[in-house]
């Protein structure tokens, strides 16, 4: 007879994320800083039991993953997303919004948010294959995980609200320095005519960053020449 193999009771179903950060910075229109932290928002829906438990009646609404195609992703951005950098970010700047370059993330574009009224959001897909691009990728959602993983959840709710407390609980700083992390290996993706055969840095943030805000990498005069003679013979074929 072939063995049967069952889910522990304790298994949770995963739920996939959307996260929006940028850059924490002082607000000079609010008079206080700015932690970077424009939300995280799960992909659930509700929907009701088809049949009953022991747990709840049939028809109780509950709480379940929702698959992630192109109409569930612009919903999320244009009624959720973008209406939480208008407030969050510090105004008088346009707003870059960097995404992922996956095909049903293509919806969201500059064009689109500009038919809705907003004029000072840009949207920029993030380069294929260069998951070392974005500061969520690049270490700030190991971080998150790391947190999360402290608190016990044995339902979708209780994890939900678990990641989103490890999200805003998470220092200011691990953020900023993610940001200057990127801007090394951006760095170093240059020097490597924007492939990824570097190494990830190690910049010694603490000892050497008094202010993270304020901190920029400087890049190596060499790597910026070697990048713009490479741009320019691209150009020139």
């Amino acid at each position: 007879m072939a063995e049967r193999a069952a889910k522990s009771k304790k298994f949770i179903t995963k739920v996939m994320f959307l996260a929006a950060v940028a850059r924490p910075r002082y607000d000079a229109h609010k008079k206080q800083m700015f932690d970077g932290k424009i939300g995280i928002w799960p992909f659930v829906e509700e929907v009701a039991a088809v049949r009953s438990s022991k747990n709840r009646p049939k028809g109780t609404l509950e709480l379940t993953t929702q698959s992630v195609n192109a109409d569930v992703y612009q919903d999320m951005v244009m009624n959720e997303v973008v209406p939480a950098i208008q407030v969050k970010m510090p105004r008088g700047v346009v707003v870059k919004l960097q995404q992922d370059n996956a095909s049903p993330h293509r919806c969201v574009t500059t064009e689109l948010i500009a038919r809705h009224g907003v004029d000072s959001i840009e949207v920029a897909n993030q380069p294929p294959n260069s998951p070392d691009f974005n500061v969520l990728d690049l270490g700030f959602f190991n971080s998150i995980q790391s947190l999360q993983q402290q608190k016990v959840a044995r339902s979708i709710g209780e994890l939900i609200a678990a990641v989103e407390e490890a999200f805003y609980e998470l220092p200011v700083t691990i953020l900023g320095k993610t940001f200057i992390t990127l801007q090394k290996v951006m760095e170093l993706s240059m020097g490597c005519s924007g492939g990824n055969t570097y190494t990830m840095p190690h910049m010694s943030k603490n000892a050497r960053i008094k202010d993270l805000p304020s901190f920029n990498v400087e890049c190596d005069a060499t790597i910026y020449a070697g990048a713009l003679d490479s741009l320019n013979c691209q150009n020139q074929v």
